[in-house]
């Protein structure tokens, strides 16, 4: 018989490791537990084996201790005389005696317990005591609110609790509203959700004394209020399940809860109050179990009912109709395999080309337990189609050429043959250089899957161009400022049909031989940048010495008679000039006339300022040529002659 053997599980029997739902967290919850020994102040509650003091002086008084002091015993008392060291507890023989000093930073006494338990994050506890206003002589009457209960991970307040402000720490303690006032026991109650998992509480009067509500005789300051607390009680609403359970399709199974507290469950249909049930759900199904407390606190539990279906599952691997048939799961228990393409019921063979493309579902009944059926899912792809794109189709040598496989469904095995007599085996993405010129078609095989493999062929895909080299010459070979103009060739190798010339002075040419003239000596680098077939381009530099240089022309007579023509002695130029100087000397070697201006020439006279007597004279024209580089030497250069003056 196939199935699953059931338990019924009972939440009861979960409780023998932790606290029952409902259990007090404190341990001595009426201060009864004492070594017998009378405290005296500041410690009277040294005795306590789980209470101490967590503030001030808190008062330990007990039936057995001699009475007659407010920090020792009790004894029989009137009512309404404000007598804080006599009375009785609310119950047993022990209580806690708190003290509150009058105004904003009047003193707190707190006694502190550590928790049986830390508190758990987001629950709800209900918290309750017994408190007795001591003050309670009408005559001198002291009573107030806040008395309450501080929840801590450390075992004394890492604070000053006379003067803290409470209201930012709002989610560690609570409080009550009502005056605690009259002579007779009262009990408060509180509702508390913990905020972080609290080891610590301590009790007394809780809060701000600018919210509080109080009576204080006289409002003086040396006083304050007294009252007595006994029996805390710190309850976690909570509710225990059975953990989740497991069970085949028409079993069953019983689920028992457990609280202190009243209970509901409910599986979003059926709502009831058992705590103990018989369930049978056909399929998985979760089941909430509500428990209430007395204080309004919930708690909210659930236990799942999981009720085993054939699971579905995916086969690891994507196949094709090329597939050769293959064990679906060889690992699986005795059973029986049934669906479109197996051709082996008892072994799980499945053959692919049976189904076609498509999802096939293969179900596997397991011949013993339920819990291994299930359902594969077998993902049958058609011939993948393949789509390979390149970042380039033409270029010069040498061009890398970036080869991406962008199908949906990338292989698991390249092998990329790029017509060079190159290959690769790189998955996805290649790159490849190609250092010849030609066409070339690129071959790629592509294994998605065992046995699943395609080809991919295509021709002239990638186009590879010769580069050009790029060279030019010029005329003439030392050009200077006398033959400036000068006339360059492109003698570049390969077919190129673009030019790009930059003749160094801020000017250029796209011509394939452009002339140029330089209007000044110096070293200009030319460049030039040629493009060939397929957008291949190169560049060549070359560095042009343009030589300084000067041309005179010189008279070799004038008529300085002021008729408009040749009426002065002026040397004409072309090139520069640098320290020029014209001295001019009569036949017996007199200085006539001398000039650095070369545009002031001599007009005849001499240096009398009358007109010099017709005859040959001589000159010197001297200057300085400047380099045409930085670098260069300069050169000094003269010039002699004749001229004859007329009149």
């Amino acid at each position: 018989m196939r199935g699953k053997i059931i338990v019924a599980i009972s939440a009861f029997l979960l409780l023998c490791t932790s606290n029952a739902a409902g259990q007090n967290l404190i341990a001595d919850p009426g201060f009864e537990i004492w070594d017998g020994n009378q405290g005296f102040s500041p410690f009277t509650l040294a005795p306590l084996t789980y209470w101490y003091t967590a503030n001030g002086t808190a008062d330990h008084h007990h039936v057995d201790i001699m009475s007659g002091s407010n920090l020792t015993g009790l004894e029989p008392c009137p009512l309404g005389e404000g007598n804080t060291w006599c009375g009785y507890p609310y119950e047993g023989g022990g209580v806690l005696g708190c003290w509150k000093g009058n105004g904003p930073d009047g003193s707190k006494e707190w006694a502190g317990t550590q928790l049986l338990e830390p508190l758990v994050p987001g629950d709800c506890y209900e918290i309750s005591f017994w408190i007795q206003n001591k003050k309670d002589n009408p005559n001198s009457l002291y009573e107030t609110n806040h008395w309450g209960v501080f929840f801590s991970q450390t075992q004394f307040p890492t604070f000053n609790a006379n003067l803290a402000d409470f209201s930012t720490m709002a989610d560690h303690w609570v409080t009550c509203e009502q005056v605690i006032g009259g002579s007779e026991w009262q009990q408060v109650t509180f509702a508390y959700t913990a905020s972080e998992d609290f080891q610590y509480m301590y009790i007394g009067y809780m809060g701000n004394v600018a919210n509080s509500t109080f009576t204080a005789a006289n409002d003086d300051y040396l006083l304050g209020f007294y009252v007595w607390i006994d029996q805390v009680i710190v309850e976690h609403v909570d509710v225990d399940v059975p953990p989740t359970q497991t069970i085949c399709r028409g079993d069953g199974v019983q689920l028992d809860f457990t609280s202190n507290y009243p209970l509901s469950w409910t599986d979003g249909i059926v709502t009831d109050t058992t705590r103990s049930i018989w369930v049978s759900p056909e399929v998985t199904t979760t089941y909430y179990v509500e428990a209430t407390g007395n204080m309004g606190c919930t708690k909210l539990d659930s236990v799942i009912v999981e009720v085993l279906q054939p699971v579905m599952v995916d086969y690891p691997a994507i196949v094709c109709p090329a597939t050769e048939p293959f064990r679906l799961e060889p690992e699986a228990p005795a059973g029986t395999w049934t669906g479109a393409g197996i051709i082996d019921a008892a072994a799980g063979l499945f053959d692919p080309s049976l189904t076609g493309p498509g999802l096939a579902e293969a179900l596997f009944t397991a011949a013993d337990d339920c819990a291994d059926d299930f359902t594969m899912l077998i993902e049958v792809a058609p011939i993948p189609e393949v789509t390979i794109t390149t970042d380039l189709s033409e270029g010069c040598w040498p061009l890398t050429v970036t080869f991406t496989d962008e199908s949906p469904n990338p292989a698991e095995a390249y092998t990329w043959d790029f017509g060079d007599g190159e290959t690769s085996q790189d998955a996805g993405s290649v790159q490849h250089t190609f250092t010849n010129a030609g066409a070339y078609g690129l071959g790629l095989t592509l294994t998605h899957f065992p046995n699943c493999t395609v080809s991919y062929e295509q021709v002239n895909e990638i186009r590879v161009y010769e580069p050009p080299v790029a060279a030019f010459s010029y005329t003439p070979e030392k050009p200077d400022l006398i033959n400036n103009e000068v006339q360059f060739t492109d003698i570049s190798s390969g077919n190129t049909y673009q030019w790009s010339w930059d003749f160094g002075d801020l000017s250029g040419s796209s011509h394939p031989t452009p002339l140029h003239t330089y209007a000044t000596p110096g070293a200009y680098q030319v460049r030039l940048r040629v493009t060939s077939e397929g957008h291949c381009v190169d560049s060549i530099q070359q560095t042009l010495l343009v030589d300084n240089a000067v041309r005179m022309y010189i008279p070799n007579a004038f008529s300085p008679n002021d008729d408009g023509r040749n009426d002065r002695f002026q040397v004409g130029y072309i090139g520069q000039l640098m320290e020029y100087q014209m001295t001019v000397f009569n036949r017996w070697g007199g200085l006539v006339f001398q000039s650095d201006d070369p545009l002031l020439g001599w007009d005849g006279k001499a240096h009398n300022g009358q007109l010099a007597e017709t005859g040959v004279y001589t000159y010197i024209i001297e200057y300085l040529l400047l380099p045409a580089t930085p670098t260069g030497e300069e050169v000094r250069e003269k010039e002699m002659g004749d001229v004859l003056l007329l009149k």
